[in-house]
């Protein structure tokens, strides 16, 4: 039980606002359990030791050497950029920490070490040391700092060992040493660094210590070379690659060769010609494949979304590209999260410029236009022809169904006053026809016009029902809905007046004084609604209506909406056999 506590605990992830911190302690990773292959090991890390003391004493031969294997994916110091400065480092200078390992310079003063490695992706780092071995282990502990103040493991005793992997390293006695302590695997978010001391317990303020720092590191264009400068992008790339760092006869760790014969090739230019539309944008630093750096080209909203390299490992070629400007971002598939740009404008052809695009445009849109106006002339005449013509027919078929009006108006009239002739009733004849000539001369005076004014109308149905009620005894109301403006509202000349009659002769006429007829007029919203409302006995509406009046005013409605734009007509029949309600919706009539 106490085991697996143990190795839970050492498999523990600690986690900050920063992110998290990953170890592991307990085992050995695979390419070092041994004997060990230093071309496997090659092919992933590069090794890095925290510089030691030139020795005095050859007992100072057994102090503890620390080493780091690490990511080999990215070399910040290229030919192009000899001993860059890394501020992250800064803090990493140590002076000697214990009066018992003095580190002297030969002229005798102290000397400031180094002791951190700069490493720019997530990849875990493995840390061991040299001059500790199972028969002095029990002498020594380490333990994990996080940004060289929090602890992530408290001093624990070293556990592992594996072969090791440089030669010619001497114990106290002058011996080959065989092995080395295999103290973890370790690993920190971008931006921390995980420092390792380790002790010797019986000396407690001593340790040997190593760093590594994860830095956020995007590429950066260091020059832009076109077509007109590809001399100077030949002569550059040669001197970079003479001194690849790839190649076993190539610039050390860091890198120490300088730039100066060709340092003033390297431009940085911003705005290029609109035949430069082809660049090579090379970048600061080296890494191992061109796949490993990543871009995304934007134009305004467009983007070419992220394209790993395929040309070269430190430069992105992007060839005919269009004018305007551009912003090249880049970033390494190694740290996604950090992005670096390089904004430039490529200026346009005259064909490209955007005055010569407008005069185009507008020359396109102006040929298009008096071709469009061309065929639209042809045709609108051509509609208006034929509107006119169906104009003319409609009005020549709304003044026959006027015309059917009077005729039918008229019968119905005389129809009456021969009831009142034989009837023997001369005086009331005589008034009839008094009334019926006044009645007469008004419809023939306002069927010459398509439209009347509403108290016209209602004036001249009066006079009709007056005329009716004294042969028949029924009784009327005609009423009108307050605030409706009778003098200033039109409606169609004598368009009730088949309804209503139908309404005195097939429904009240045979009730005598117990018929009853109500006309209407009354707003809902922006619309006139007529109703005509009678006692009769009713008909079967489902039954098309043989009436002359009914039919005839049907198809004037139909005729008049074909004339009328956003105004329309709509006629509904109910009938049941206590009466008969006519409605008339005026649509939009008020608006």
């Amino acid at each position: 039980m106490k085991q697996v506590f143990h190795t839970l605990l050492f498999l523990l992830v600690y986690v900050t606002g920063q992110g998290q911190v990953e170890y592991q302690t307990d085992s050995i990773h695979p390419l070092f359990r041994g004997p060990l292959d230093g071309e496997k090991i090659r092919a992933i890390y590069d090794t890095y030791e925290a510089p030691r003391p030139s020795p005095r004493k050859k007992s100072s031969y057994n102090e503890v050497i620390l080493s780091i294997f690490h990511s080999r994916k990215l070399y910040t110091q290229t030919a192009l950029n000899n001993k860059e400065h890394i501020p992250e480092l800064d803090s990493f200078t140590y002076k000697p920490i214990s009066r018992a390992v003095v580190y002297e310079s030969a002229g005798g003063s102290t000397i400031y070490n180094k002791k951190a490695v700069p490493l720019f992706d997530s990849s875990s780092i493995i840390v061991t040391a040299y001059g500790i071995n199972p028969q002095n282990k029990s002498l020594y502990q380490f333990r994990v700092l996080r940004n060289r103040t929090t602890p992530v493991t408290d001093w624990q005793a070293i556990q592992h060992f594996c072969p090791v992997y440089t030669y010619f390293r001497k114990d106290a006695a002058g011996k080959d040493q065989t092995v080395m302590a295999y103290l973890g695997e370790f690993n920190a978010p971008i931006g921390n660094s995980l420092t390792i001391e380790v002790r010797n317990i019986q000396i407690p303020d001593t340790a040997s210590t190593i760093s590594a720092v994860w830095i956020k590191r995007a590429p950066a264009v260091i020059s832009v070379f076109t077509a007109n400068t590809m001399q100077s992008f030949i002569t550059v790339n040669k001197y970079q690659w003479k001194h690849d760092f790839f190649k076993p006869d190539g610039a050390t760790y860091y890198g120490n060769t300088e730039m100066k014969p060709v340092k003033n090739l390297l431009l940085l230019q911003k705005r290029f010609e609109s035949t430069e539309n082809s660049l090579f944008f090379y970048l600061r630093d080296k890494v191992t494949t061109a796949d490993q750096v990543e871009y995304n080209l934007v134009r305004g909203t467009d983007s070419s979304g992220w394209i790993a390299g395929n040309f070269d490992p430190n430069i992105i070629w992007l060839k005919d590209l269009p004018p305007g400007d551009h912003n090249l971002l880049l970033r390494y598939a190694f740290q996604r999260q950090t992005i670096g740009s390089y904004s430039f404008h490529i200026l346009a052809a005259w064909y490209q410029t955007t005055w010569f695009k407008v005069l185009l445009v507008v020359g396109s849109i102006l040929a298009l236009c008096s071709l469009w106006l061309l065929l639209k002339t042809r045709r609108q005449s051509e509609r208006l022809k034929a509107q006119h013509t169906q104009k003319q027919l409609i009005q020549a078929e709304l003044k026959s169904i006027r015309s059917q009006f009077n005729p039918h108006f008229v019968f119905n009239s005389l129809s009456s006053i021969q009831g009142l002739i034989t009837k023997n009733d001369m005086e009331g004849a005589n008034q009839y026809l008094t009334d019926f000539s006044t009645l007469l001369r008004d419809s023939l005076k306002e069927s010459q016009r398509d439209f009347t004014s509403l108290s016209k109308e209602i004036e001249m149905l009066d006079h009709y029902l007056k005329l009716e009620q004294l042969r028949f005894g029924f009784t009327y109301h005609i009423e009108t809905a307050p605030g409706l403006n009778k003098e200033a509202i039109e409606v169609p000349v004598l368009l009730l007046q088949p309804i209503i009659e139908n309404a005195v002769k097939h429904g009240i006429s045979n009730q005598y004084e117990k018929g009853l007829l109500d006309i209407g007029f009354t707003q809902s919203g922006v619309d006139l609604v007529a109703t005509v409302r009678d006692n009769g006995p009713g008909f079967d509406t489902a039954i098309s209506a043989s009436g002359l009046g009914l039919k005839l005013t049907r198809d004037r409605i139909a005729l008049l909406n074909q004339t009328m734009t956003g105004q329309s007509i709509h006629l509904d029949i109910d009938s049941t056999t206590t009466g008969t309600t006519v409605i008339f919706s005026f649509k939009n009539w008020l608006a």
